[in-house]
């Protein structure tokens, strides 16, 4: 599962700008709704052109990044349900090889029927499974319009074993590579329920390979250390008067401007 900031809803003003690139939010509890980069250009030089954009995409194979290809014109688009930094990048390394080639961004249309060209073939990860003792979370729009994809825990455990508990989840995301975790508690006499993140910050800033996170193996790891701390998942006692409010309180934070 890929974790960590995305964009789906806004563009980021003040961190992107594109000069043939345009945001097209997603559309939100659609199956067909990614959020989408798309430019569509006109150049005297379609073959060289669309070459030099497939050069780009080997560069960044896990992008998925798109064309449609019709005498001089040319449109690219790059889309997905989680828009990140790298793609942002890829936008951006797009858009020095439209300005060398000196494209022009147009409004005209392709015809219709134009095949479309997949210009990557990015590796099919398996989306988390909702349910069990983790749950897959996404947090609203925040700083530079970012949003968040998380892994949620929530339990309760004797309130002795909190520090220890929390020591060994800090011991877990370094082993599995996550930048983030936080949590939120309330105190329930000799119990604590905790509310707790795991993540990670921006992905694939500058063009750096995507992380993705096995969430099979963190949860079967998880299990194991609340066992250890005579912990339960779920919260004890009634909402909303025992919901763990208290927080957050951070463990480890990257990119803590877009992820808290």
């Amino acid at each position: 599962m890929l974790l960590g900031v995305y964009w789906y809803y806004g563009f980021p003003e003040g961190l992107y700008h594109f000069d043939y690139f345009t945001f097209r939010p997603g559309l939100g509890g659609h199956a067909d709704g990614p959020a989408e980069l798309t430019a569509t250009v006109q150049t005297a030089a379609p073959a060289r052109l669309l070459e030099r954009v497939h050069a780009v995409a080997a560069r960044y194979p896990e992008a998925w990044l798109f064309a449609k290809a019709h005498d001089q014109l040319l449109r690219l688009t790059l889309n997905n349900y989680s828009v990140t930094d790298y793609d942002f990048h890829v936008a951006g390394e797009l858009e020095a090889v439209l300005r060398q080639e000196q494209a022009v961004l147009t409004t005209a249309p392709l015809p219709s029927g134009t095949p479309l060209l997949r210009l990557t073939q990015p590796t099919e990860t398996t989306p988390y499974r909702y349910g069990g003792i983790l749950q897959a979370v996404s947090s609203a729009p925040g700083n530079y319009r970012a949003q968040t994809s998380l892994l949620r825990l929530d339990c309760h455990l004797p309130l002795a074993h909190q520090a220890a508990f929390l020591g060994d989840l800090d011991q877990l995301s370094q082993q599995f590579g996550l930048d983030v975790l936080y949590y939120f508690d309330r105190k329930l006499a000799e119990q604590v329920n905790l509310m707790v993140f795991f993540g990670t910050g921006r992905q694939g800033v500058g063009g750096s390979p995507l992380r993705h996170i096995d969430t099979d193996a963190v949860a079967t790891a998880v299990q194991k250390v609340l066992d250890a701390h005579g912990g339960q998942p779920e919260h004890l006692g009634r909402f909303p008067d025992h919901y763990p409010r208290r927080g957050p309180h951070v463990v480890r934070v990257v990119d803590d401007d877009f992820v808290l």
